[in-house]
């Protein structure tokens, strides 16, 4: 069984994204309450902690789908943020009035590197377009997965954060499983295409469904 492993700059990059995509969340679900005077200062502490919750889980066990993913294959991986992605995240849900956020906060880098007693060396392991494609896949699946959970947690307590996290998770999984770049569906597309409509029209499916609860 391999061991999961971390480190204090992945943890860093995290917490920091997390954060961040919080943040530009907040300013798209709660859009109507923060700019319906015109003015910025509607901003509630609540808001943010809600979308945290939501986000938190979402983008969180997102990555460490891929993670582990990446590590049962005896890879490297760790997630490391993108500057630049997290500033136009924040910036464009601000500057459109919570219209649109752009939710490409880093990714997990993988590599066929191994631990050695002096640092890191290359190992002799092929990554193929099956295990890259199933790497990519993972996020979406966790997605999908907490979308159905936070849905059945509204059907039994119907708050407003599970309807929130619902509706975050199935997005970020039809997001993510766009092939484009460098996001999760152009490996998922490359690997196997049947593969990739499946998983979109699970994504879409659960997007429709977690909108029409409550």
């Amino acid at each position: 069984m391999r061991q999961f492993r971390t480190s204090e700059t992945e943890l860093k990059h995290i917490f920091i994204a997390l954060l961040a995509l919080a943040f530009a969340f907040s300013l798209i679900l709660f859009s109507r309450e923060i700019f319906s005077s015109g003015s910025f200062f509607n901003y509630r502490p609540k808001y943010f902690f809600e979308t945290l919750v939501a986000v938190g889980f979402a983008f969180v066990l997102h990555e460490l789908g891929h993670k582990f993913a990446a590590e049962k294959y005896g890879l490297w991986a760790e997630f490391r943020m993108w500057p630049l992605g997290l500033l136009l995240a924040v910036g464009m849900a601000f500057f459109s009035r919570g219209g649109f956020v752009f939710a490409a906060p880093g990714a997990t880098m993988i590599a066929p590197i191994k631990e050695t007693k002096h640092g890191f060396a290359l190992k002799k392991l092929h990554i193929n377009a099956e295990k890259m494609g199933k790497i990519g896949l993972s996020g979406p699946l966790v997605n999908n997965a907490l979308t159905i959970l936070f849905i059945a947690l509204f059907s039994l307590a119907p708050l407003s954060v599970f309807k929130t996290a619902a509706w975050v998770n199935s997005w970020l999984a039809i997001f993510n499983l766009l092939p484009f770049m460098i996001l999760d569906g152009q490996k998922v597309w490359h690997w196997s295409k049947w593969v990739w409509c499946g998983a979109m029209l699970l994504s879409v499916a659960l997007f429709l469904l977690s909108g029409m609860i409550g």
